[in-house]
């Protein structure tokens, strides 16, 4: 077995590489969280570390012992916390609780006192399963090839929510002892590898999951404490999705209210009083900064608005240079490239010569005669950016215009569209109905609601006689599996330009 040396920072560590291993690999057990959006198939380029002085893809790089890795100190960023007032809490209880928002992109844990309801801590964090993959198929995939695959994501992320539990517990000045129950809301996905159930089934149609977490198949525990997690609707239609409708009160509306929850996945229900009708469609992980040449998530250096006046504006998250795009930024640059005439109907990005003269100079040509956008000399976009952009917000609309006509209410009488969740909260409605992903026909119904699965989770945290209305919300979901359906391929295909 060989050895290399990894500095972090000020910190420099020592870790072990087994014959035939990736540096990707060998940082991964060395618990080192390294973007790996691909799930290390050297696809996305995201891993890059500095090897012996030199850029290289730690995917790619096989150490023969004694190399010399650079990485880049751990960055902060966008991690939405902010939730619905939550409810009173329980009469009668005592002890504190604990709320996780287990996404697939961030984690956040909440601590309340079950006495007097008081939010005493938070934690936010990247999610430590980014090394296997930006979403929940490379991370599925990854427990298919790999032997010990779903232990290492199993255990990775139950240590990490305790680490961040007991985090919390120290800065509130509690001790674990006090902690009762823990309520957790996720994808189903990730609520299975939470609670150590097999995702084989997930990977292919008809993405049957071996629990859907109803009654007693949703409880267990973490070091011993009681753990409960959010009933889910089907494979794709998660805990977090339940926990939202629930917190929002949409099922308690009369009418017909859109609800989305665009990440990683593309989650979305439609109805109210009366129930709803939901779906997911594989938006893939551009709007997190994935599949993007110069994409990354909500983090310092990331471009997260953009606007044009008489030049090119945007805004950056933290205080230094721009480093790339976040999938907010990513739907503000493709509107005003499109309002602009720099992206065609089409969605083709134009060469230099095919675009007004004042903004031929931040155009260049790329080797297949497309254009090349830079916003800035580090910061670009590329025809493949666009076309994944395309591929994700065609999904989005396509998905919306199926649950339309399911439930035969023509969009413009849809009495309100509740986003969901960071990208939501962060998106700029108007960009995203200029490119075509959100209905232009619910311009002023808007309402970004904030972390609803984190303020569903600590709901249930607060007032435990809620669980059955949670799960009567998830059997009241009448769920629309849209994979091989034609409608939904005619659809997508429609809503394919801008």
């Amino acid at each position: 077995m060989s050895r290399v040396q990894v500095r972090q920072g000020e910190k420099i560590y020592d870790i072990p590489v087994q014959p035939g291993e990736s540096l990707l690999s060998a940082l991964r057990r060395a618990g080192f969280s390294l973007p790996a959006a691909c799930g290390g198939r050297g696809r996305c380029g995201k891993c890059r570390v500095q090897v012996n002085g030199g850029p290289r893809l730690a995917c790619k790089v096989f150490p023969r012992g004694g190399e010399q890795v650079a990485l880049p100190e751990t960055v902060s960023g966008v991690i939405l916390g902010d939730t619905l007032p939550p409810p009173p809490c329980q009469p009668g209880r005592t002890g504190l609780s604990a709320a996780v928002d287990l996404g697939t992109t961030t984690v956040v844990v909440k601590l309340y006192d079950r006495t007097h309801g008081a939010e005493l801590a938070a934690q936010g964090a990247w999610n430590a399963q980014a090394p296997y993959g930006a979403d929940v198929i490379s991370r599925i995939q990854h427990t298919l090839d790999t032997p010990q695959g779903f232990s290492e994501l199993s255990g990775r992320i139950r240590g990490q929510i305790w680490a961040m539990l007991e985090a919390a517990l120290s800065a509130a000045g509690r001790q674990a002892e006090e902690l009762k129950e823990i309520s957790v809301a996720g994808n189903t996905v990730m609520e299975s590898l939470f609670a150590g159930k097999s995702v084989a089934g997930m990977a292919a149609a008809p993405f049957r999951p071996d629990s859907l977490f109803f009654g007693p198949e949703g409880t267990g525990d973490l070091n011993g404490v009681p753990v409960r997690l959010l009933p889910c609707v089907a494979g794709y239609v998660g805990g977090d999705i339940t926990a939202g409708l629930m917190a929002s009160g949409l099922g308690e509306k009369p009418g017909e209210h859109l609800f989305l929850d665009i990440g990683t996945n593309g989650e979305m229900a439609m109805g109210g009083k009366g129930g709803f009708s939901c779906c997911a469609v594989a938006s893939g992980p551009a709007f997190e900064g994935a599949g993007i040449q110069c994409g990354m998530p909500g983090v310092d250096g990331a471009v997260s608005h953009v606007r044009y006046d008489r030049g090119f504006l945007y805004d950056v998250i933290g205080d230094g240079p721009a480093r790339g795009l976040c999938g907010s930024g990513l739907v503000d640059l493709a509107a005003v490239l499109r309002k602009l005439g720099i992206i065609a109907p089409g969605g083709r990005l134009l060469p230099p010569e095919e675009v007004a003269p004042e903004l031929r100079r931040y155009v260049e040509r790329d080797g297949d005669g497309n254009g090349l956008f830079h916003l800035t000399p580090q910061v670009y976009l590329t025809a493949g950016d666009v076309r994944n952009l395309q591929l994700a917000k065609a999904a989005v609309a396509a998905g919306i215009q199926v649950l339309s006509q399911r439930r035969g209410v023509p969009l413009e009488q849809v009495d309100g569209l509740y986003l969901a969740g960071g990208f939501g909260t962060y998106i700029d409605p108007g960009s995203a109905m200029a490119i075509g992903m959100l209905p232009p026909v619910l311009a002023g119904k808007v309402r970004p609601l904030g972390n609803t699965a984190l303020a569903g989770a600590a709901a249930l945290a607060l007032d435990g006689r809620l669980w059955p209305k949670v799960e009567d919300t998830a059997r009241g979901c009448d769920y629309i599996e849209l994979s091989g359906q034609p409608d939904f391929t005619r659809v997508f295909t429609e809503n394919m330009g801008f």
